[in-house]
């Protein structure tokens, strides 16, 4: 695989239309005029981060998973509460993209005059299929995503130029910048959740036995990807708010978050375009959550096979060679986990932005607790060959940048998860306690079981 292979896989895993239907209107919603500030700073923390995931990849035996990179640079015991944090944080967007499912399958139905049912029949109906997908391991042809991920990015060009050329509601302008979002914390907020559509660039070093040349394929895919994300989605969530005004833009996101994408491009671009992004905006969900769930099915698969989890969680189909267990473990923990929410949120986008915050806030943990293992790795281990910018400086830099975003999102976290007092504070200390969990079961599994202890994290001691 070149770079440019690379790049489009990861494009395709990050569901472009999925990510500019139901992130940026959070984005705008906490944002503002903003916006397209908050992608910028997220560009800038992520072009960072990878600068030092990058090279720690080239000496990292397993650098599949973020959980790797922790073991390697932090030790086995952190390794595994980061290996319990990722379950966490996918768990919780997983769950959370089959409410944006649910409400895309029924804006698709009754668009097309179908009938008008509950959103959350669709997000079952698609739960049944998902984990019938994961159950017999049929995977996704790369084709399939590349092509579709195409057509994606060219309705969102359409929007895009149609919007340029409209002049938008209140004129072209570049959105102005709201100082009060950055004392107010709102910008922090904003970030956490521009980083979603970000998700899928560290899977580039998955490929390193696949790439031409990796030495410069991966990196050079990793910052890529990146920087074409990020400026892609900055220019475009700028063109929304233009769409509906700087001085409603903000307003619409909250009143109707479902529909301020397709509303305004089929205003800007026409009806018929607002109906074919219905069908790939449907596409492009449930190809997230299957990749979400699959992701998810291998970190019980791989953690099961060491003898971490339940070794029974380790078993592949004899038939589809599928992780046929970890699979259904997964598709029940998401059943379970949504289930609630079918009876207490009358609005799926609602529920689907303060579940995806949360699991987002989880995540950007874990991106510390990787750029904290990147910046120790280095100092143990010193490369000749490297440079200090990237085993160093970038570390450093993406270390504090998203502690800051961390430390905003804490103290507003009602604002990200819709829970006020003693719940948002809950949640916060939970997603800690996961990691202590991690850290408890690698410390009772060092005394007691040496041998699991020693495959934590695919290292040798």
């Amino acid at each position: 695989m070149g770079t440019a292979a690379l790049v489009l896989t990861v494009l395709a895993v990050g569901a472009p239309l999925g990510s500019v239907s139901g992130v940026f209107p959070v984005v705008i919603g906490f944002g503002g005029s903003s916006a397209p500030i908050a992608y910028v700073i997220a560009t800038g923390i992520l072009l960072a981060f990878a600068a030092g995931l990058a090279t720690m990849s080239r000496f990292v035996p397993n650098p599949g998973a973020f959980y790797a990179y922790v073991t390697s640079g932090l030790g086995k015991h952190a390794g595994l509460g980061g290996a319990f944090l990722a379950i966490f944080a996918y768990w919780l967007i997983a769950t959370a993209t089959y409410a944006f499912f649910g409400s895309a399958a029924n804006r698709l139905v009754v668009g097309f005059g179908g009938p008008d049912i509950a959103w959350y029949w669709w997000q079952i109906l698609g739960w049944a299929c998902v984990g019938f997908v994961g159950y017999r391991n049929i995977e996704l042809s790369a084709k399939v995503l590349t092509v579709a991920m195409v057509l994606e990015v060219a309705i969102v060009v359409i929007f895009d130029f149609s919007i340029i050329l409209r002049g938008g509601a209140e004129g072209l302008g570049f959105p102005a910048i709201e100082s009060e979002i950055f004392s107010s914390g709102n910008i922090a907020i904003a970030v956490l959740f521009s980083v979603l559509c970000f998700i899928g660039f560290e899977s580039t070093a998955i490929f390193r036995e696949e790439a031409k040349n990796p030495e410069k394929t991966v990196p050079r895919a990793m910052y890529l990807s990146v920087l074409l994300v990020g400026i892609f989605y900055a220019i475009s969530v700028g063109l929304m708010i233009l769409a509906y005004g700087q001085s409603k833009a903000q307003e619409v996101a909250a009143q109707n978050p479902a529909g301020m994408f397709d509303e305004a491009l089929g205003t800007y671009a026409g009806a018929i375009f607002r109906d074919i992004c219905a069908v790939l905006l449907l596409n492009s969900v449930l190809a997230s959550v299957i990749t979400l769930t699959n992701m998810l099915s291998r970190y019980l698969y791989a953690l099961g096979n060491d003898g971490v989890l339940p070794k029974a969680l380790g078993q592949a189909h004899p038939k589809h060679r599928s992780p046929y267990r970890a699979s259904l473990v997964v598709t029940a923990m998401i059943g379970l986990l949504g289930a609630p929410f079918m009876f207490i949120s009358a609005e799926p986008m609602v529920f689907y932005a303060n579940m995806v915050g949360v699991g987002m806030y989880a995540l950007t943990v874990l991106m510390v607790l990787a750029s904290v293992a990147v910046l120790v790795f280095f100092r143990r281990n010193p490369q000749s060959g490297t440079s200090v910018v990237k085993t160093t400086v970038a570390p450093a830099v993406s270390i504090i940048s998203f502690a800051f975003v961390l430390y905003l999102a804490t103290t507003n976290m009602d604002l990200i998860s819709g829970l006020t007092g003693g719940l948002a504070v809950a949640l916060v200390v939970v997603t800690y306690l996961v990691i202590a969990a991690g850290i408890a079961v690698a410390a009772i599994y060092r005394r007691a079981r040496p041998e699991a202890f020693r495959r934590i994290g695919r290292q040798e001691l």
